[in-house]
């Protein structure tokens, strides 16, 4: 799984967004699709341009970890199942039921899949991944835990603390706990002083998939190796989402534009397709039915020169 740079969208209904002001490209980072003009009733209704440049660059799940880097999957999950549920609470009364509506409950996120040929080495990256928090937390526990040595003892028995004391350990100490608050006292001066936690790190996991950036964090991650499939690491990952950003749009070349009226398979007049240059039967319809009608056009021609002079 190696760390790749952001890759910028080929799509031109991406680029003519970015252009303008839209959906400006950041400078570093992923970004998400833009939401396509709506109308009162919800992107469901959206108007999505249909026969786009499509764009061949296969789409692979990335994480981004909190005070890491962005870590692009191997291989896709074999199956993401996402699991809308509503918070609703009955009570039986006298007079009938009693419910109560607590809006939206939080999206969870099934993830699935092998590692494939990366095998067990593919199911550590993964692991670091489910326990980034641990993982990101453990310099600055070391230097809390050094700190209250240097503050409760003179003095350690393996030397550990006389060889971290004095300035330079000092200056150590507050150029690490500045490069973790530093940046959010600058953008955020309300938020001065608040070390990082376990809670903090956990609570911001990112996963890019497709268009759409899911906030949240893991909730289990379980491994499956059997003799039956010697070799192969199957995993299964729950992920809360906490956030979702983004926009999906279709993205394989029969897919259909579904705010175009009812679907029509016709080539020539029917729902037209989301991409243009995937499907011959579609873009290429009017260019072929004119060279059919001059074809039969000639063949008619043929057949009379033939009749006149056979």
């Amino acid at each position: 799984m190696p760390l790749v740079p952001p890759l910028q969208s080929s799509d031109i209904f991406d680029i003519s967004q970015q252009l303008l002001g839209r959906n400006p490209q950041p400078a570093n980072g992923f970004q998400a699709a833009s939401v396509p003009t709506t109308t009162g009733l919800g992107t469901r209704t959206g108007r999505l341009p249909t026969e786009v440049i499509a764009s061949s660059t296969r789409k692979m799940v990335h994480w981004l970890v909190p005070e890491g880097p962005i870590v692009e999957m191997y291989i896709n999950p074999q199956s993401i199942v996402t699991n809308h549920k509503k918070n609703i609470t009955s009570q039986r009364t006298k007079g009938g039921f009693s419910l109560q509506y607590w809006g939206e409950d939080l999206t969870i996120l099934n993830i699935s899949g092998t590692t494939g040929t990366s095998g067990i080495e593919g199911i550590n990256v993964l692991h670091d991944i489910y326990r980034n928090e641990q993982l990101a937390f453990d310099p600055y526990a070391l230097f809390l835990a050094q700190k209250q040595q240097q503050e409760t003892y003179a003095g350690d028995v393996f030397g550990i603390g006389s060889a971290l004391s004095g300035s330079s350990a000092g200056e150590i100490g507050d150029t690490f706990v500045n490069s973790l608050i530093g940046a959010s006292e600058e953008a955020f001066p309300q938020a001065a002083g608040q070390a990082p936690t376990l809670a903090s790190l956990a609570f911001q996991v990112e996963m890019y998939w497709s268009g759409e950036v899911y906030r949240g964090y893991f909730t289990s991650f379980q491994v499956t190796e059997s003799v039956q499939n010697l070799g192969m690491f199957d995993y299964q990952i729950g992920f809360t989402v906490t956030q979702k950003r983004g926009f999906r749009r279709n993205f394989l070349a029969w897919h259909r534009s579904a705010v175009y009226g009812p679907s029509n398979s016709n080539p020539d007049f029917g729902t037209p397709h989301s991409f243009g240059n995937l499907i011959d039967g579609n873009i290429n319809a009017p260019r072929k039915t004119a060279q059919l009608d001059v074809i039969d056009q000639l063949e008619s021609l043929g057949e009379e020169f033939a009749s006149l002079f056979g």
